[in-house]
């Protein structure tokens, strides 16, 4: 069958699930709604158990006690655990299109930076984790996460947030969340729906959800149209790739240059028929890529793949879209709620919008893409954690965590919205002074390593200079990471050959704490810069 239209997120297997399976049974739909517990004096309200929305708990729970006492806080998650994007499909369930799947992982996904740069300040991978691991370490390590701080109390699994409305003005109002909790009850398993009333909702439920396709002319033409005696064509989104044994044979065009695309194309390039990849200017395949590179695509015609400097391609049976994904929020959107205004078209900017609005690359306008600017709440009643793409999550998320943490305790920790705005105005205006369109930019950190973590370390200098933590002196991300990110690749390299020579428990023997894994990081891109000057590999420690 062929599918186009559809599209989204999450993933993987170490431990086990700390509730009931899904079920199916829909209990009721009438119920009331719960309001905050009497006595709590602030009600938090979290969505999402990846990167981000365990992040935005731990900080918020590591305020002093006395500042947090009688919050209520509540962390809801749709899937079966915690991990976001690194908990696999369900055992047995492989994606079905046109059905999106749970999540986009798939099985032969590593990372491709080295794990303690990726990780929550002072809390290393387990001792023996492989420098570059994979998508397995990365679930249990949020699992870890969970486990050492004692979230557990405040998360609820198989939990789906299907709206959430704001009841109130842009003074003073309360959220209304409806909830859809898979429970276990007696011969089948059964959704149990209620609502409940919180004073802010933290959003992080990741920007792998909703995948982008790009509208192309002529596909229903070229797809319904396979030759007699070849594969019947297909086009999907990378968020249902899962085994490049699928495209043995096949003559593939794979779309894209970020790390989906690069992916598929090392995987499925050797095992094609014929592998292409279609690039934008200026981008370029993997030095090991076994495939003949193209440019953007224009439109197909019922034989072929037209592209735009003219050429064509009538051999293709397969396009694999690593084209990203859409910035979509629906239980903050219509027709669940007004909160978020889904516009691919809006004419409105930052200043103009008359509500939080997505043009499906950009949320707009938040505060350093955090805290909502839009007219019709307060500031802090909404907050996102995790929209910054380009960036390491763990860390960036953590950073985030603790100024929303802080600027919940003390609102005047923010500056006034006019005065938010106009930073937002300034930093747009930045970008089109670069010749970029902001509106088009969206959450990418285009700066490279650089500017992510100076996003970082700017949003914890602004907490230490309003006095909410003590000032050491330190930058929030170290130079070790620094570096390390800048290594990357060479790391990378460093680390296959350690594999290819079967070293990797020398390495990494007696390596635990950050400092310890900071000096392994340094030892490698040491030994593997020496090599390949000697061997005239490669002159660029950073290529």
């Amino acid at each position: 069958m062929v599918y186009i239209g559809l599209l989204v997120l999450s993933l993987l297997p170490f431990s086990v699930g700390r509730q009931e399976p899904l079920g199916s049974a829909l209990v009721s739909d009438q119920y009331a709604v719960t309001a905050t517990p009497a006595g709590a004096t602030k009600s938090i309200a979290i969505v999402g158990a990846g990167s981000g929305g365990l992040a935005a708990l731990k900080t918020i729970l590591d305020l002093p006690k006395d500042v947090r006492e009688g919050w209520e806080i509540e962390l809801y998650e749709q899937r079966r655990d915690v991990g976001g994007v690194w908990l696999a499909d369900p055992p047995g369930k492989l994606p079905d299109p046109p059905e999106l799947p749970e999540t986009p992982l798939y099985p032969l996904l590593h990372t491709n930076t080295p794990h303690p740069t990726m990780t929550y300040p002072h809390f290393t991978f387990r001792p023996g984790t492989p420098l570059f691991p994979s998508h397995e370490y990365l679930w249990q390590y949020h699992v870890d996460y969970a486990d050492h701080f004692n979230l557990w109390p405040h998360i609820h699994l198989n939990h789906v947030v299907s709206s959430a409305a704001w009841r109130g003005d842009n003074a003073t109002g309360e959220w209304e969340v409806e909830i859809h909790a898979q429970v276990t009850g007696g011969c089948q398993n059964e959704t149990r729906a209620f609502k409940k009333t919180f004073d802010h909702l933290i959003v992080a439920n990741g920007h792998n959800h909703y995948p982008y396709i790009p509208a192309w002319n002529g596909t229903d033409e070229w797809l319904g149209n396979t030759p007699p005696g070849f594969p019947e064509r297909e086009i999907l989104h990378s968020i249902y790739y899962r085994h490049p044994e699928k495209y043995t044979n096949r003559s593939v065009i794979i779309v894209g240059a970020g790390a989906s695309a690069r992916d598929a194309v090392l995987q499925v390039g050797p095992l094609a028929r014929t592998a292409y990849q279609s690039l934008s200017e200026g981008s370029e395949p993997p030095p090991e890529a076994q495939v003949i590179t193209k440019p953007r695509i224009s439109h197909f015609t019922k034989e072929a793949v037209v592209f735009i400097d003219g050429t064509s391609l009538d051999d293709v049976d397969s396009l694999i879209l690593g084209t990203g994904y859409e910035f979509r929020v629906p239980f903050l959107s219509v027709p669940r709620s007004n909160v978020l205004v889904t516009d691919p078209d809006t004419p409105y900017n930052s200043t103009t919008a008359p509500a939080l609005t997505s043009n499906l690359r950009y949320i707009f306008p938040l505060h350093r893409q955090i805290f909502n600017l839009a007219p019709t709440l307060p500031t802090t009643a909404l907050a996102f954690v995790g929209l910054p793409v380009l960036i390491a999550n763990a860390p960036s998320d953590a950073a985030q965590g603790l100024l929303i943490a802080h600027a919940l305790a003390n609102t005047s920790l923010l500056p006034p919205r006019d005065e938010m705005l106009r930073e937002l105005v300034a930093h747009e205006d930045l970008l089109r002074l670069k010749g970029l369109d902001p509106y088009r930019v969206g959450h990418r950190l285009l700066g490279g390593d650089t500017e992510a973590q100076d996003y970082q370390d700017d949003l914890i200098d602004y907490v230490k200079k309003h006095g909410a933590i003590p000032d050491d002196g330190q930058k929030y991300v170290e130079q070790w990471r620094r570096t390390g990110r800048t290594l990357s690749r060479l790391l990378a390299r460093a680390w296959k050959r350690v594999e290819d020579r079967g070293e990797e428990a020398r390495w990494l023997d007696g390596v635990e704490t950050e400092d310890e894994w900071a000096q392994l990081m340094y030892r490698l891109a040491e030994w593997q810069e020496e090599w390949e000057k000697e061997h005239g590999e490669s002159a660029n420690p950073y290529a």
